[in-house]
């Protein structure tokens, strides 16, 4: 009998995946230079790279979340990782996430800074407000949301970076002679390891979130389309901005919102309905990994739990008044490290998984 799919629950599934990855990096573009766009015309090379691991862990975990649905929640990095190690990560996400959560404040405050002109503590506060009254509406809600908010996002990023390429293309030719005079900082060493790292970091701290929404598909084709849809689109559209941000590098190069440049070149009203889709990325990220760190300490729901996530929120406030550029090429190149090693874990668990089935 044939498993039954919903390409509706795919597109959201694939959605929320994209969306809760996303964040205010990728939107604003500053992760897409540092990881990419800094390696010149290799940068292809690494978003190839990237797009192989987004889409396979994605669908691999997702596949895995379905597979033991029935089973109690809890142990996803346990469950790839073994005792000692799965436990580290079970921790360790949570802190990460946490300065994923500053991070997307940051880069809010830097948003609204750089092309409203407005406070940079302002559009800080806001963000973190958001945050917090989205955690009180709970989990369940929040995957709905950012579902719907993912392919949107994409979407337009794609335009954006289509239309940029129609019309300054020609500057693709000249972006390798343009780079060998300026100094764009790079998240590795190397373009390889840059594709790489990006892909390890992002999905290091989606696992609990991936297996979840694994847990909700009504098939187990269904959850595995969802990851691999989610992590081809996501690649996809980052190829198609990689390519606009080289073609005006000498700009973009130089920007903390090289996204926003591109958008209000096109026009100003483009420019103003981008900066709110940027500012949806950088929510449909920071709510639900708020939602992941609180969850760690206290079950959503009572009064405790709305104190704690107050203090995280706060927390994550102050600590995002901190150079936005400085902290996305800080925190996740080095948590991109203990990602490759995740990325290990999982393909030894896959292939022993295989190996069982091959000698039954």
């Amino acid at each position: 009998m044939s498993e039954k799919t919903s390409l509706l629950n795919i597109i959201r599934f694939a959605g929320a995946y994209i969306a809760y990855i996303i964040g205010s990096g990728f939107a604003t573009g500053q992760e897409i230079i540092q990881f990419y766009t800094s390696y010149g015309y290799l940068s292809v090379g690494a978003i190839l790279i990237s797009m192989f691991f987004f889409a396979w862990v994605g669908s691999t975990v997702m596949k895995v979340g379905y597979d033991h649905k029935n089973e109690p929640e809890g142990g996803a990095y346990q469950r790839y990782c073994g005792k000692y190690l799965g436990t580290f990560y079970e921790y360790f996400v949570p802190f990460f996430l946490f300065c994923v959560v500053v991070i997307m404040i940051s880069g809010a405050g830097a948003t609204l800074n750089e092309y409203y002109g407005m406070n940079h503590y302002v559009g800080s506060l806001l963000m973190a407000v958001l945050i917090y009254v989205a955690y009180i509406f709970g989990l369940k809600g929040l995957v709905n949301i950012i579902g719907c908010i993912g392919p949107v996002i994409i979407l337009f990023t794609m335009i954006v970076g289509l239309v940029t390429l129609v019309e300054s293309g020609s500057g693709l030719a000249e972006a390798g002679k343009v780079m060998e005079e300026m100094s764009i900082a790079q998240a590795a060493p190397n373009w390889l390891l840059g594709g790489l790292l990006y892909a390890a970091y992002n999905i290091f701290g989606s696992i609990i979130f991936l297996t979840a929404l694994g847990r909700t598909a009504k098939s187990r084709k269904e959850a595995s389309m969802g990851g691999a849809v989610g992590g081809i689109t996501l690649m996809l559209a980052t190829l198609v901005m990689n390519l606009a941000f080289l073609s005006d590098i000498g700009e973009v190069g130089t920007l903390a919102i090289p996204t926003l440049h591109l958008a209000d070149n096109i026009s100003p009203i483009i420019g103003v309905i981008f900066s709110v889709v940027l500012l949806s990325g950088i929510f449909s990220t920071a709510a639900p990994m708020t939602w992941t760190v609180c969850d760690k300490i206290v079950k959503e729901g009572s009064l405790k739990s709305k104190i704690v996530a107050g203090v995280i929120v706060v927390a994550a406030f102050f600590c995002g008044q901190l150079p936005f550029d400085q902290l996305v090429g800080t925190v996740y190149p080095y948590t991109g490290y203990l990602g490759i090693l995740l990325f290990i874990c999982v393909i030894v668990y896959v292939v022993k998984g295989k190996a069982g089935r091959n000698e039954k």
